[in-house]
């Protein structure tokens, strides 16, 4: 597989696929051992979820103001640093011995990537052009897939063979890898450093491109954010397939394979469809998934589901990174210092669906059951899809 790209954004965005793939195997490599904690220690239930969702109670608020410290400071000490909270939490989970602790722990995470993914892909958006993003983008989402998909199997292998400390001592080695490949490879740009500080806003026409960004992933990343939570015990109660804890998983990590493994597939699609269409395409298959999901009476249905869950997840990200990235770029031959502080605002967005949207949709399901959530959400998703296609501008603009 050629990227493409001249030979230094090439290393960059190597390295950035490598950085985020070890924040996303520190994230999910913990999550098999947090269930068997959380339940060993018999945590009332609000502070179970305050464990699961600490990560992005503090990074949803963080990422604007991280974005724009990278635009003021540069984007190397932002990533470094949000590599270096991943490692540091890394390094306490093995410590820690109450839930209390482990909701530090997880707010440091939470932390890390709060800073770090608003830098990330800023630079990125900075050593590429319109045509080389998309390319770009898919590679960082393949390292983004890859993390989500190994993490949680990887987890469970390490701690059953070596031990409590060994998942968490890789987490670390990897992050500080990282924070080594980013300090020694990466050089930003000299023009964007010269203009470092200047305070810039958005333009209307810029906004309406990251609105509609906006509203896509919020619901996209929510698919991901539910199936974490409520398909786990969905598919236990499926008495008639007899499911197991660990082919639950295996499907979980299957989705996130395909998103990974699609990538550069969806890349060419986006070429030729443009980013917009890219993401209300990946609306739709998210919404297939669901809507196999809600009718489900065989593993081959669920394997199914998996693929187009893994593919719509991949298109909703690439399509709207893409957008978000596009609306930070150059626009009409200007250098203009605002890429942190856009990609602050997509990943406050991001967290936002994937914190909150399980929130209420594990709510709605103790009233309605999670077979009716899954076919309700589905319809939503139509709807979005729908409603962005309305409310959608200039359509050269939403090209890749």
């Amino acid at each position: 597989m050629r990227l493409d790209l001249p030979h230094r954004p090439t290393t960059i965005v190597i390295i950035a696929a490598l950085c985020v793939f070890s924040t996303q195997f520190g994230v999910t490599v913990i999550t098999p051992l947090l269930g068997v904690w959380v339940a060993a220690s018999e945590a009332p239930f609000l502070v179970a979820a305050l464990i699961f969702s600490a990560f992005t109670m503090v990074s949803t608020p963080l990422n604007i103001p991280g974005g724009m410290l990278s635009d003021r400071w540069g984007r190397k000490p932002l990533i470094v640093a949000g590599l270096s909270l991943y490692a540091l939490a890394s390094a306490l989970f093995p410590f820690s011995t109450e839930p209390y602790d482990w909701i530090f722990v997880r707010a440091v995470q939470g932390a890390g990537a709060g800073l770090f993914f608003p830098a990330i892909t800023a630079l990125l958006s900075e050593v590429t052009n319109s045509e080389d993003r998309g390319r770009a983008l898919g590679v960082y989402n393949i390292g983004l897939g890859l993390g989500l998909a190994v993490g949680p199997a990887s987890g469970g292998i390490l701690f059953d063979k070596y031990g409590l400390y060994t998942p968490f001592f890789v987490c670390v080695v990897l992050a500080l890898l990282s924070v080594v490949l980013v300090i020694l490879l990466v050089t930003e740009p000299e023009e964007r450093v010269i203009q470092r500080g200047r305070q810039l806003t958005l333009r209307e026409y810029e906004r309406r491109p990251l609105l509609l960004a906006g509203l896509i992933i919020f619901f996209g990343i929510g698919v991901a954010a539910i199936m974490g939570a409520l398909f786990s015990p969905y598919a236990l109660a499926l008495e008639h397939l007899k499911l197991s804890a660990s082919f639950i998983g295996v499907i979980l990590s299957f989705m996130f394979l395909v998103f990974a493994v699609l990538q550069f597939g969806l890349t060419r699609v986006m070429q030729r469809l443009g980013a917009l269409v890219l993401a209300l395409t990946g609306l739709v298959l998210c919404a297939g998934g669901l809507l196999i999901l809600y009718q489900a009476s065989s593993v081959l249905e669920l394997v199914l589901m998996s693929v187009l869950l893994g593919a719509g997840l991949g298109a909703v990200s690439l399509g709207t990174l893409t957008l978000a990235t596009n609306v930070s770029g150059t626009i009409e031959g200007e250098q203009e210092e605002r890429r942190g502080k856009v990609m602050g605002i997509y990943y406050t967005i991001f967290y936002a669906g994937l914190g909150g949207i399980p929130l209420v949709c594990g709510a709605l399901s103790e009233l309605v059951g999670a077979r009716v959530l899954f076919l309700g959400y589905a319809v939503l998703l139509l709807v979005v899809m729908g409603v962005v296609w309305r409310l959608r501008m200039d359509k050269n603009y939403f090209s890749g």
